[in-house]
C-alpha cells in the first residue's frame, strides 16, 4: 500500500507542469493550529502548503505538505540537577478529494476525503550531572484523512479558507488534528 501511494505521490510531481495550466488550479498556504491528542495543552502552530486542481465542477484534487510543529515536554528536578526532555514531530504529505457546495456566490462548503502519509520524529534526552542519555526515533504509518471547511471568494484570483481536518494516528496512539486558516491562490 505505502508503495502504490509514494508511487502515485511522485508521478503527479511530474504531472505539476501540464496541470498548471488547467482551468481552475489553486496554491494554498496556510496556518493552523496542530493538536497532538497525547500531548494536554500543547498546540504548536502548524503550517501548510498544497497544489490543487479542478477535476470536475465543484470538485477538486488537491496534494499538499503539513509541518504539524513540535509537540513535547520536560521535566527537571532542581535537588539532583536532572533533566528529561521529550519531543514528538510530524510532518506529513496528503492527497485528497475536494467536494464544494456553494452556499451563496460567494462562500462554499467543503467536504475533503483522501490519504496522508506521515513522518513522526520522537526524541527522548535524559541529563543528570556528567551522564546523558538520548533516543532518537522515526516513524512512519499511512492513514485516511477527513475534513470539512468554509471557502469565501474575495475576487477572481484569491480565496479564504477556514477548515478542520482530521488525520488520523501518527503513532502509539497519538491522534492528530488541524485547525487551519488559509488562502487559495487562483490560476
Amino acid at each position: 500500500m505505502r508503495k502504490v501511494f509514494v508511487s502515485a505521490l511522485l508521478g503527479s510531481a511530474f504531472l505539476f507542469p501540464v496541470v498548471s495550466y488547467a482551468e481552475g488550479s489553486y496554491l494554498k498556504v496556510g496556518v493552523g493550529e496542530s493538536n497532538y491528542s497525547g500531548f494536554p495543552n500543547q498546540s504548536p502552530t502548524a503550517g501548510l502548503i498544497a497544489y490543487g486542481m479542478s477535476l470536475a465542477p465543484n470538485f477538486y484534487g488537491e496534494i499538499g505538505y503539513i509541518d504539524f510543529g513540535t509537540s513535547g515536554v520536560t521535566l527537571s528536578d532542581p535537588s539532583d540537577g536532572s533533566v528529561a526532555t521529550y519531543k514528538f514531530r510530524t510532518r506529513s504529505i496528503y492527497l485528497a478529494g475536494i467536494s464544494d457546495v456553494p452556499i451563496t456566490s460567494s462562500v462554499s462548503f467543503q467536504g475533503k476525503l483522501g490519504m496522508v502519509m506521515h513522518r513522526s520524529n520522537e526524541n527522548f534526552s535524559f541529563k543528570l550531572d556528567s551522564f546523558s542519555s538520548r533516543d532518537d526515533s522515526t516513524y512512519r504509518k499511512t492513514q485516511a484523512l477527513v475534513g470539512a471547511g468554509l471557502k469565501a471568494q474575495f475576487s477572481k484570483e484569491i480565496s479564504g479558507l477556514v477548515e478542520y481536518t482530521y488525520f488520523g494516528k501518527a503513532v502509539d496512539g497519538t491522534e492528530l488534528s488541524l485547525l487551519s486558516a488559509g488562502l487559495l491562490f487562483h490560476f
